[in-house]
């Protein structure tokens, strides 16, 4: 357990962190931030992922205790260029942890249950969301937007014609079956995306 003017300043670098970095992450960036949740992200998919039909999960095992320390450092000297601040987070992460009164390295990762650990890792993984929004999306996005379905189309013009006939009573049972199809077709190879 850090003594308190160890979280006091931590808590004045992750301010300051913070305050820099947040409007750099990207908007789809949920995790570990001011008025941002779990919820948010399921907001996002509730109203903009519509008719997805793959989702893919991954979890970074370990996230915290497995983040390079040197990729930390050089994504930080990417933007600041103070080296005192730089060498007061290095010597943060160096700092090491007590176990049965002995002092052990720490090699890797961010110090599990610190203030500054999750402003840390987005700053980090802010690179993957990045590669994915610039060169992974490019790639997988095709099309302008969904053909239409054929079946559904098929009907439509079926009951259109009987209404026209003055069968509106078979127009209307064709239109119902009509309605229970998408009018686009869902799984059209030419329209994909990624997100």
């Amino acid at each position: 357990m850090p003594v308190w003017s160890d979280k006091l300043l931590a808590e004045v670098m992750r301010m300051i962190l913070d305050a820099y970095f947040d409007s750099t992450f990207s908007e789809h960036s949920h995790g570990f931030r001011a008025k941002r949740g779990c919820h948010t992200a399921l907001r996002e998919i509730y109203h903009t992922w519509k008719g997805t039909a793959w989702i893919i999960e991954g979890d970074i095992a370990d996230c915290f205790g497995s983040l390079n320390h040197d990729l930390i450092i050089s994504a930080l000297a990417e933007h600041i260029q103070d080296g005192r601040f730089l060498n007061l987070v290095k010597k943060l992460l160096d700092a090491g942890y007590m176990e049965d009164w002995k002092l052990n390295k720490t090699l890797s990762g961010v110090p599990q249950g610190s203030i500054l650990s999750p402003i840390l890792s987005n700053i980090l993984l802010s690179k993957l969301d990045r590669f994915v929004e610039t060169e992974l999306m490019p790639l997988y996005n095709k099309g302008k937007k969904r053909k239409r379905n054929q079946e559904y189309q098929r009907l439509s013009n079926c009951a259109l014609h009987l209404r026209k006939k003055g069968q509106k009573e078979a127009a209307r049972k064709i239109k119902q079956q009509a309605q229970k199809l998408p009018s686009i077709d869902p799984q059209d190879p030419g329209y994909r995306r990624l997100r």
